[in-house]
C-alpha cells in the first residue's frame, strides 16, 4: 500500500515512484509481478489518473517497470539493476553517511552497522 503525503515538497507522481521503487527493493514486488492498474491505483488513492500514469511512464523509461497492452503493468526484470535505482541508492547512502558524521559516529561504527546489515540482509545482493 502506497501513502501519499500530500504536504510534503516532493511531487505526488515521485512519492509514487519512490514507493513503487522500495517495494522492488525490500521484495515486495518481484520480477514480473503485477502493479495494481493506473486506474486503480489513483481510484485508491484519490489521485488524479494522469499523475499515476506520469509514474508509471517514468518507472518504465527507467527500466523498472514494463507494461503489456491489455494484461497491465509488471516489475522488469532488470529492475534491481536499474540505474535509476542504483543511483537513488547511492544518494540515499550517502544522506546517511552524512548524518552519521555529523552525530558523531566513527568510521568504524559506521563500517560495523554495514557489515551488520549485509549480514542481516543477506550477500548475494548483486553489484
Amino acid at each position: 500500500m502506497l501513502i501519499i503525503d500530500l504536504r510534503s515538497r516532493v511531487p505526488i507522481y515521485e512519492q509514487i515512484k519512490n514507493q513503487i521503487m522500495e517495494l522492488i527493493v525490500i521484495g515486495a514486488y518481484k520480477p514480473d509481478d503485477l502493479l495494481p492498474s493506473i486506474r486503480a491505483l489513483a481510484s485508491q488513492l484519490s489521485l488524479n489518473f494522469n499523475t499515476v500514469k506520469k509514474a508509471y511512464q517514468d518507472l518504465e523509461a527507467d527500466g523498472v517497470l514494463y507494461t503489456v497492452v491489455g494484461r497491465g503493468t509488471f516489475v522488469a526484470d532488470g529492475a534491481m539493476s536499474s540505474s535509476h535505482l542504483q543511483n537513488r541508492a547511492i544518494a540515499q547512502f550517502k544522506s546517511a553517511l552524512g548524518v552519521a558524521r555529523a552525530s558523531g559516529l566513527t568510521e568504524k561504527q559506521v563500517l560495523e552497522m554495514v557489515d551488520e546489515a549485509y549480514a542481516r540482509f543477506g550477500k548475494d545482493v548483486q553489484k
